[in-house]
This record gives C-alpha cells, structure tokens and sequence, in this order.
C-alpha cells in the first residue's frame, strides 16, 4: 500500500497526517478520524455507502480503484462518513442533506478524474 504523508509544522507544533492512497478509506482510518474505537461495521458500512453516493455523482463507469487512489475522492468519502456518523438518528432534523464540504471535494475532483480516465485511455 502506498502512503502520503503530510507534515505541517506551525509554532513549534507539528501535525503529521498519514493518509492511504491505494485502498482508499478504511474502517481503521475512520476510527482514527473521528477517535472511536469501536463501531467497525456501521463504519464500513458508512464508507461504502459514502463511495457509491460519490462515484454516482461523478462517473459509475469508472473502476473504483482510480477513485481510491485520489485523495480528494477520499477525503470527501470521510467528510460524508463523519457528517453521517455525527449526525445519524438526526438526519431529519438537518438542514443539510451534505455537509458543504462533501460538494466541494466532489465538484474540485470531478472533471480531475474524468480527464485522467481520458488521458490513460489516449495513451
């Protein structure tokens, strides 16, 4: 599995963010996202209902391989599986279908990823 890391130093505090590029968003990297330690299977759950929702507003034809290896794609995959976490048994109550966030990631990545589905397949 290949890795990026992120390493921000702001007054001598320093933050390392380590995110996987080739699997896409695991149970275990939401568990550490949101620091619970539990709740594998709602997690789970949530992350696959998170990618289908985002690779339907995109493109389904795509693998969802080249999905997972953009991290944008993976940060909106756990921008929707934290607001449905957070938010779950209240969703009624909410204003917000999708958090602001979750529509930004998906309009910066989706014509990113059509365009490199085009070029890999011209070359």
């Amino acid at each position: 599995m290949s890795e990026t890391t992120e390493t921000t130093t702001v007054a001598e505090t320093t933050t390392t963010t380590t995110a996987a590029t080739t699997s896409g968003v695991t149970v275990a990297d939401m568990q550490e996202y949101l620091s619970v330690d539990e709740q594998d299977n709602l997690l789970a759950t949530l992350i696959s209902m998170a990618e289908v929702d985002v690779i339907s507003k995109i493109d389904d034809s795509i693998d969802v391989s080249v999905y997972r290896s953009n991290a944008l794609f993976n940060q909106a995959v756990r921008t929707l599986v934290d607001f449905t976490y957070t938010n779950r048994g209240g969703l009624s109550d909410s204003e917000l279908a999708y958090p602001p966030a979750y529509l930004y990631f998906i309009n910066s990545i989706k014509y990113r990823i059509k365009s490199e589905v085009d070029n890999a397949t011209e070359s």
